[in-house]
């Protein structure tokens, strides 16, 4: 078999209105989108501008903490955040705040294409596969490293959430019963930072 993998990465593609938020605590109002700009650059960039007609800038996680859309009916954070000692930080959705968080990695789309050995020489067309992935990530403001609840291969996320939140015996015991679906796990963690902490 031939393989090729290519990777998209979809989160806010288009330029959408937005605070920028820099580390110094200032922030500025504009239009942005997320875009990694070189394959060989692994930073996971945000490029911004004031307004529509500027041709903009590119920024990272050197300058900025998080950035905001604002949409018609919602509005999605993103921050930076490490999900690795190895790796820069990430863009991350917020989905719950707190005293633990929990974030979402915008989707990525991997098309591989690939070559039967049986159809060398019968068909020039490669055959395609499509896999989307979002991981989910805890993580306390004192933690360096966000905690992946989903990255390993049986995706055991309510024991991973259990043994993170273990401090919180009524949450891991409704863990335990399936009181909370993986559609639920919002709920769980807002749970968690309502009644399991000081």
């Amino acid at each position: 078999l031939f393989f090729l993998f290519l990777n998209n990465f979809f989160a806010f593609s288009q330029d959408q209105e937005c605070i920028l938020y820099f580390k110094d605590g200032t922030s500025l109002e504009g239009y942005g989108m997320l875009k990694i700009v070189n394959i060989l650059d692994p930073k996971e960039k945000i490029k911004f501008r004031l307004t529509k007609e500027e041709k903009g800038d590119f920024w990272d996680f050197e300058d900025i903490s998080k950035i905001t859309f604002i949409g018609f009916e919602i509005t999605k954070t993103f921050e930076y955040v490490k999900t690795s000692k190895l790796e820069y930080p990430k863009l991350l959705e917020i989905l719950v705040d707190g005293e633990v968080k929990l974030y979402r990695s915008p989707e990525s789309i991997t098309h591989r294409f690939y070559f039967d050995n049986n159809d060398i020489g019968k068909n020039n067309f490669p055959k395609t596969s499509v896999t989307s992935v979002q991981n989910n990530y805890l993580k306390r403001d004192n933690e360096e490293i966000a905690t992946c609840i989903d990255c390993s291969v049986f995706k055991n996320w309510a024991k991973n959430v259990s043994n993170y939140l273990s401090d919180c015996t009524t949450l891991v015991d409704d863990l335990k019963n399936y009181k909370y679906t993986f559609a639920k796990l919002e709920d769980a963690i807002i749970f968690y930072n309502d009644f399991c902490t000081e």
